[in-house]
């Protein structure tokens, strides 16, 4: 077919299947003429509306390779075109002929930006969806290690065969991160494991001739390097490495290096004295598992957990000052990862012993305790920002993380980042509304459903700062219905339809979902779920459901609020909701009790300032008390227990609760702490967080992954960190007696 006279079809009111092509032909011929006649690709007719019902999204799988995985409104066969230009070229088709579907992307180069979209057909029609792309700079899979170079051979003893690397492999919390093997193990399965799994292995060597022997022979073989390296075991860190290989005389010594959510292996049967919970998986090899991420607190949800408290109960081990704590880790991902600090983006996630962070359309899986990247996901649709007016758009429990894209929920293994499956909201939101809140419960997933192009994406320029106290920047997002999933197969359990429900105070504790809810019949006929103060303050009530069922326990009406409000939250403990507004330089508080709804007590106390976000701050609800800055209240009361604390703040970000301190910015901008035992502050020297959360304590660690990137006000660290409690040296760390910074001399 001429190619003039192919365009001629694509310009048709409708795209039908010439008569006798086949659908691959069809699209192979539509790839090709774009690759000729671009603009013939994206007439009207073609292209369909933004969201065309595609859910898709991007798993790299190593450094020239790439997973596409993607669900489509209508079952039958799909492909992908991709390539360097929005002319495409390469077609993979699906082998899948129902709504999911996955193809591998190979040869890709390291580096490039590739262009993809994706066709299917429904009643004759070919159905397109808009471009996308995924970006090579952010695979950060490792360097393969091929088996046919791997050796344990030359050892003579004991061959590590492929079923005994794949016992291993399953006892394991990931396959990525650190691998620490000794010195007497070392030939026998540091390449092996190196090609069996994405870990960096390390040999622990004795002395410098024994660490030299290796890095020669796996320099020689083409292997040494990033995937495999030797170390003197003195150099070696403690607590950080994902799996430990030893012999039994050196696991005391070995099992230092181990992090909390580490293996160790034996290799021959361990001493008594070592613990008796050892599992063998071989001949003579034994594994025990640390296991005690189970232990440590999570933070699972934008304000750490459903209830809102921005605390989860992460003391640092009693740190209350910056040089308290020392860096473990830091690195990737940097700031190209991400958009600009400024749009106030969600907060990342610390569960499992492994930490998520969000960028630009795109989300990344680092291990807690040695910052290894372990996976990574481009997915067009992940973006949501002015988090202080809406909800985080992802939660995670240890084996699940939960990611909010359009009308579905994705839901992806968080140890591999495989996307499993998707939620959808159900009729009659599937088509024209979005997914709102998630969180996930031990049983269940909620969520809520926001009509269409309702959501925050704007993130340049000064008004997507949305500091400002005008509609444009404070108008709330507002869910039409709270929805309740089983959490193992999927079911909807129950749905709450209302008139709007106010995002940012989706609260639950234990059996009660508590928000701000809406009455106005007339809501419902609107286009959208962006409702300014005027639309949701004059007729509101505080409700209370029961999680179970998804009735109502109470509802009570809301005080009327003023134009200007800022921001609304909700937080909450066992015995009482807090909503939290902010107007007329002032934040206010309204506490009912958890019982029955009844009023407890109100309280107003003085913004510190009207920008920069000092007058939008999420309170810390913390050891029975409140602080926001400057204050602090008795949460059971409301009274004032302390003004005028945290010291001098500078730049955005909302405060976080540390146990003994909270962490916020002040002084001349940097990360701070400030110690509710001395009243003082103390910082971290040139590191900056987002406009909003991006710095958390959890599982015994303070993670900060870059958000900070393009501000102007400093010269900040571009960089991912993990901090730990610092470990004494030659005793404990003495306090500081005036505000210093992390690593100056006290």
């Amino acid at each position: 077919m001429h190619a003039m006279a192919f365009a001629a079809i694509l310009t048709q009111s409708q795209l039908v299947l010439a008569k006798g092509m086949s659908r691959v032909v069809f699209f192979r011929l539509l790839v090709t003429l774009a690759t000729f006649f671009p603009c013939a690709i994206i007439p009207p007719q073609v292209v369909l509306a933004k969201d065309a019902g595609f859910r898709v999204g991007v798993r790299f799988l190593d450094p020239t390779s790439a997973e596409v995985r993607w669900e489509s409104v209508h079952a039958g066969p799909s492909s992908v075109a991709c390539g360097l230009t929005r002319k495409l070229g390469k077609i993979v088709e699906s082998s899948e002929k129902g709504t999911s579907h996955r193809v591998v992307l190979k040869g890709l180069e390291m580096g490039q930006t590739y262009y993809y979209r994706l066709g299917t057909t429904q009643d004759g029609k070919l159905l397109l969806s808009p471009f996308f792309e995924f970006d090579m700079r952010m695979n950060y899979a490792p360097p393969l290690i091929s088996n046919s170079k791997a050796s344990n051979k030359s050892e003579g003893a004991g061959v590590v065969t492929e079923e005994l690397l794949d016992a291993l492999v399953k006892q394991l919390n990931h396959e990525g991160g650190f691998a620490v093997v000794s010195d007497e193990q070392a030939g026998k399965w540091a390449e092996v494991l190196a090609a069996r799994t994405a870990m960096t292995v390390i040999a622990s060597c004795r002395d410098q001739s024994e660490m030299q022997r290796f890095r020669q022979q796996w320099y020689a073989s083409g292997m040494y390097g990033v995937r495999l390296t030797a170390q003197e075991s003195s150099d070696i860190p403690e607590d950080f490495a994902n799996l430990v290989i030893c012999s039994p005389p050196q696991i005391a010594k070995s099992k230092r290096h181990l992090a909390k959510s580490g293996s160790l292996v034996c290799i021959g049967k361990p001493v008594d004295e070592s613990g008796d919970e050892w599992i063998e998986l071989g001949a003579d090899v034994w594994c025990q598992n640390l296991n005690e991420v189970s232990e440590l607190a999570e933070w699972g949800h934008q304000y750490g957990s459903p209830a809102n408290q921005s605390f989860v109960g992460e003391s640092l081990g009693g740190a209350d000052e910056a040089g308290e704590l020392e860096v473990r880790w830091l690195g990737r991902p940097g700031a190209d990862f991400g958009i600009d600090r400024n749009p106030r983006m969600p907060a990342p996630l610390a569960v499992g012993g492994r930490l998520f962070h969000q960028g630009m359309n795109r989300m990344v899986a680092l291990d807690a305790f040695n910052g290894s990247i372990l996976w990574s996901l481009e997915i067009p649709d992940l973006r949501r920002v002015n988090i202080p007016r809406d909800c985080g758009n992802w939660c995670a429990d240890r084996d699940r993380v939960y990611a909010a894209t359009h009308n579905c929920l994705w839901i992806i293994d968080a140890a591999t980042g495989e996307m499993l499956n998707t939620l959808r909201l159900p009729e009659p939101f599937n088509a024209n509304h979005e997914w709102g809140f998630v969180a996930v419960t031990d049983d269940m997933v909620i969520g809520s459903a926001v009509k269409g192009e309702s959501i925050y994406e704007d993130f340049w320029q000064k008004a997507a700062w949305y500091d400002g106290k005008d509609d444009s920047a404070t108008a709330k997002i507002c869910a039409d219905s709270i929805i309740a999933y089983d959490k193992k197969y999927g079911d909807v359990l129950w749905k709450y339809d209302m008139d709007a429900g106010v995002q940012a105070t989706i609260t639950i504790v234990k059996d009660a979902i508590y928000f701000v809810e809406v009455n106005d019949p007339e809501l419902r006929t609107l286009k959208t779920g962006k409702l300014t103060n005027k639309q949701i303050w004059n007729d509101a009530s505080v409700v209370c459901l029961d999680r179970k069922t998804g009735k109502q326990r109470w509802r009570k009406p809301v005080a009327s609020q003023a134009a200007d409000q800022v921001v609304a939250f909700g937080l909450a403990d066992d015995d009482q909701f807090v909503l939290q507004s902010s107007s007329g330089n002032q934040f206010h508080f309204a506490s009912y009790a958890s019982g029955d709804g009844e009023p407890l007590w109100s309280r107003d106390v003085n913004w510190p300032e009207n920008h920069h976000g000092a007058h939008m701050q999420h309170a810390v609800l913390m050891g029975g008390k409140l602080f926001v800055q400057p204050h602090i209240l008795d949460a059971s009361t409301g009274k004032t227990i302390q003004t005028g604390t945290l010291g001098k703040r500078r730049g955005c970000a909302t405060p976080i609760g540390t146990g003994e301190a909270i962490l916020y910015r002040g002084g001349t901008g940097p990360l701070s702490l400030w110690s509710i035992e001395q009243g003082k502050r103390t910082e971290f020297t040139r590191l900056r967080p987002s406009c909003w959360l991006s710095t958390i304590p959890a599982q015994g660690m303070l993670f900060s992954p870059e958000a900070g990137g393009g501000c102007s006000c400093g010269g900040w660290m571009e960089c991912s960190i993990g901090f730990g409690p610092r470990r004494p040296v030659s005793g404990p760390v003495e306090k500081s007696e005036s505000v210093d910074q992390q690593g100056a001399e006290k």
